[in-house]
């Protein structure tokens, strides 16, 4: 489809040039046999492909300087290239370049040369082939191609973001442009903040400038340079701004004001898992009415959606048998609807359910394009809806619309928390360059503050790395070194080497040398691990690989932290000894020996033969949330809503939870740390 778009694109502008060409004074004149012939072939290319290909041959053959031949060339190059002959499509261009250098037809087969010097690998090549192109004289959907090119071929992400920018600007359908808004935010988050700095003053008022705005006001936030943020932060609030980014907006207005996200409620303030249970579980076994389900069952999130599903299922009691439990329960209706994980097919599901009149709520959808737009639908018809989604501001303005994932702020706040009890006063964060790493990055350094503590070291590293060496020994002062200095660090070195391949009683000697080296003033050397413990952002596979470097390094003594991404049943296996210890949070922990956690995972074993997910979790909260209120005898819909409203320390099996004033959930997750070579609950 996209060849067939193409084509017919560059069929348009030969066409085009045609007119030009023959109008022109001093230019040869198209005779009449020409034309008919080149019009005869173009009819045969939109006919098929194929023939027209074969026309366009008898045409050059037959009318070689004909002002025709070059148009006829560039439109069997488009061929050859849609039918993958890159050789033979070069050559048509190359043809066209040396026979009529300085003609617009030219320019659009130099567009074409680069296009194939790309894809050949060779960026550079096809940044000279542009450069020698007047963008000016291009037709839109050419020159588009043209920025396309230079962006894809960019060596520096101002360039490429710059050239992402015009290619924006030349691009007329939404969808398109919003892939172009998704590659420069990628983009983005790859800059530095004087690159940002720099890109902000070639873009002027042009899409993206307030997104490197805002991106530059984050850095500099982070970096603690409060004034420029607030500074780039004005210069975002004067440009127009697209949802997500009014969004991003207030996040910063509420951090430059000093209060962090969520933190009005702390997470020790909620139950513990402990107290929630003391507290007794609901009994929902009188619930009755009926419950929407909106999730996607099938397309790309068909697993997560049918992880869901099982979630809600078991809390309704379809695999429990409810009846046998209580047989004068009245039937309980279970509607579901598959979302698709596409915004107007969940949308088009809220609507449909919200006609039963039976169906007291909606639990779902996942995604959060689907959720933003199954939210709008619930809200408009007065249902209430109980996302599963980590976009948080899916309930902003909406009374019917609650969420009821774990917020990342309450995770790096129950993290710092639990590590302040243990005497931490002082944390680094060694962060994974990326929007993730980012993210948390920020959260946590900002818990830390709120709660007393300091952020004393911090060190990146790019996606995808294997080796940390450079990270770890700028988190622990390998900075700023003179000569000297580095001599003794390699002469310390060297002989650690030497030590590490003698058995530890013969090691000794050597490492007790190697310590002793200092600095000629008499202060110590890197490593400097002068924190207590250290925040890293990561999967258990990125976590696995680290932990070794950093005791390879010398950064020992600490105690690691770790967000729910740390956990899996491989942590230790991939870490070893070098987790020990370490702390970090969960979602889910389906090996809690909480009583109601326990009875949750062997039901879902004993009813889907499986292992229970974070997915089904989060979902059978949710519908047990709907439950107690059904049990209770409060079945109209804002019932529903009023009673979920009041949720105060459920005890939730993926976290006791605490509805908030604006439907966003206050969830305290698990805190698990790795005791003995094993994964244990401590909270």
């Amino acid at each position: 489809m996209r060849r067939t778009a193409r084509l017919a694109i560059g069929v348009a502008a030969a066409l085009w040039l045609v007119g030009c060409a023959a109008s022109l004074p001093g230019r040869p004149v198209v005779t009449p046999a020409e034309q008919s012939a080149y019009e005869a072939a173009q009819k045969e290319v939109t006919r098929k492909p194929s023939a027209g290909r074969a026309a366009l041959t008898r045409f050059i053959e037959e009318h070689p300087d004909s002002p025709l031949a070059n148009k006829a060339r560039v439109t069997r190059g488009d061929l050859l290239l849609a039918s993958g002959d890159q050789a033979a499509a070069l050559a048509d261009f190359q043809e066209v370049v040396r026979r009529a250098p300085r003609s617009d037809v030219a320019e659009i087969a130099r567009v074409r040369i680069a296009r194939i010097e790309l894809a050949r690998g060779d960026a550079r090549s096809a940044r000279d082939t542009l450069g020698r192109v007047r963008l000016a004289r291009l037709a839109p959907a050419d020159r588009a191609d043209a920025y396309r090119t230079l962006a894809d071929s960019a060596d520096d992400g101002v360039s490429r973001v710059v050239w992402l920018s015009k290619l924006r600007a030349e691009t007329p359908q939404p969808e398109a442009v919003e892939a172009i808004d998704a590659r420069i935010e990628v983009a983005l988050a790859r800059l530095s903040e004087p690159e940002l700095e720099q890109l902000g003053k070639e873009l002027g008022d042009a899409p993206p400038a307030a997104s490197v705005a805002l991106t530059r006001a984050e850095l500099l936030l982070d970096a603690g340079d409060v004034e420029a943020s607030r500074a780039a932060l004005s210069q975002a609030e004067s440009l127009p701004l697209a949802p997500a980014q009014a969004e991003r907006l207030a996040a910063l207005r509420e951090r430059l004001a000093g209060r962090v996200a969520g933190s009005s409620r702390g997470v020790t303030s909620l139950p513990d898992f402990t107290a929630a249970e003391a507290r007794g579980l609901p009994d929902t076994r009188a619930a009755h009415g009926a419950i929407g389900v909106v999730l996607p069952l099938s397309g790309p999130y068909a697993a997560f959606g049918e992880e869901s599903l099982r979630g809600v299922l078991l809390a309704a009691g379809i695999f429990g048998n409810r009846a046998a439990t209580d047989a004068s329960a009245p039937p309980l209706r279970v509607v579901v609807r598959d979302s698709q994980g596409t915004p107007a097919v969940a949308a088009a599901a809220v609507r449909e359910l919200a006609a039963d009149d039976e169906i007291s709520a909606i639990i779902g959808p996942l995604v959060s394009a689907e959720c933003e737009a199954a939210a709008e639908a619930a809200q408009e018809l007065g249902i209430p809806l109980l996302a599963l989604t980590a976009r948080e501001e899916v309930v902003r303005d909406r009374d019917w619309v609650f969420r009821l994932r774990t917020r990342p702020s309450e995770e790096t706040q129950l993290l710092v928390e639990s590590a302040r009890s243990l005497g931490a006063q002082r944390f680094a964060i060694l962060y994974r360059d990326d929007a993730y790493g980012r993210g948390l990055r920020s959260l946590f350094w900002d818990a830390v503050e709120a709660q007393g503590g300091s952020v004393v070291a911090v060190a990146s590293y790019p996606p995808g790395a294997k080796d940390f060496a450079d990270s770890i020994r700028r988190l622990v002062g390998y900075v700023l070194l003179d000569d000297e200095e580095k001599a003794l660090i390699a002469r310390r070195e060297g002989i650690m080497t030497r030590a590490r391949r003698l058995p530890p009683s013969e090691a000794l000697a050597l490492r007790a040398e190697a310590q002793a080296i200092h600095r000629r003033d008499g202060a110590p050397l890197p490593p400097i691990v002068d924190f207590d413990a250290l925040f890293v952002p990561e999967t258990a596979e990125g976590v696995g690989l680290i932990a070794p470097h950093l005791a390879f390094h010398e950064v020992t003594g600490v105690r690691l932290l770790g967000p729910d991404g740390w956990y899996d049943r491989d942590l230790v296996r991939l870490g070893g000894e070098h987790v020990e210890g370490a702390l970090f949070v969960s979602h889910f922990f389906p090996e809690s020996p909480v009583a109601y956690v326990h009875d949750f995972s062997v039901r879902f074993r004993d009813a889907f033969a499986s292992e229970p997910a974070v997915f089904a979790a989060q979902s059978y909260d949710a519908a047990n949330l709907v439950l107690v209120q059904l049990a209770g005898r409060r079945p109209s819909r804002e019932d529903v809503r009023d009673g979920v409203l009041e949720t105060v320390g459920y005890p939730g099996v993926a976290g006791v939870l605490t509805m908030g004033p604006d439907g966003n959930a206050h969830k305290r997750p698990f805190l698990l740390q790795v005791v003995g070579g094993e994964i244990v609950q401590v909270d």
